[in-house]
């Protein structure tokens, strides 16, 4: 399985601080049944900094080597206007240097149509997944079918399946086969950490026939 949403990579956002905390992140990635990480520390119109997470990506795979883990780099993309002309001039990092893109909106609404955000993506030749989608309370459910209508895909949190108020929307997705990917979008190696029990618990208990396209070898897209 490839996590495609995480905050391992050390000293670049509000994720993992040192290196040490990065490969301790593996580990729990590993003893989990991950074998691959994209790392996507975040990334906006004003907070790029390409080549200090690329500098970061470089020293965190020499040293995590020995590590059961393959490492790929990404970015969780804050949409602004001029995302798409940014993506164009490669200045924002997609996932595994492919079209796919991670994309994170505002928890409030009002301030971006999600749909038509994705479609003017989708355009452009990008595959856009919209980044724990459990958040965005004021989606509803015409609005999932339309995301996946304009070529959008969708990822949850994997602890989302532990916390009641979410277990709606996961029903919903799983029952009409619109959840892309669950990753662990984890930040740090106490508390917001890599924790898939509660996730592969509830899709093997309810939804088996997704288990393995949400656990499995779901990150071959990404790879060239």
């Amino acid at each position: 399985m490839t996590d495609i949403h995480s905050h391992i990579l050390y000293g670049v956002d509000d994720g993992a601080v040192t290196l040490k905390e990065s490969l301790a992140l593996l580990m729990q990635c590993a003893e989990q049944g991950v074998d691959g990480v994209i790392c996507t520390p975040h990334q906006s119109g004003s907070e790029r900094r390409t080549k200090l997470i690329k500098d970061r990506f470089a020293q965190l795979c020499k040293a995590a080597e020995a590590l059961p883990v393959r490492l790929y780099l990404g970015a969780e993309i804050y949409y602004y206007d001029g995302m798409k002309e940014a993506l164009r001039a490669g200045e924002l990092l997609t996932l595994g240097g492919s079209a796919y893109v991670l994309v994170e909106f505002s928890l409030y609404g009002g301030m971006t149509d999600i749909p038509d955000a994705v479609y003017e993506l989708s355009i452009m030749g990008y595959r856009p997944i919209v980044a724990h989608a459990e958040r965005y309370g004021y989606l509803d459910y015409d609005d999932f079918f339309n995301i996946r209508e304009n070529g959008g895909l969708i990822q949850v949190n994997a602890h989302a399946f532990s916390q009641r108020p979410c277990r709606k929307l996961l029903k919903f997705l799983l029952r009409n086969d619109m959840l892309d990917f669950v990753a662990s979008d984890c930040h740090r190696a106490e508390g917001r950490n890599v924790d898939f029990t509660a996730a592969k618990a509830y899709v093997r208990k309810r939804f088996p026939n997704q288990y393995e396209k949400l656990f499995g070898d779901n990150g071959k897209i990404f790879r060239r």
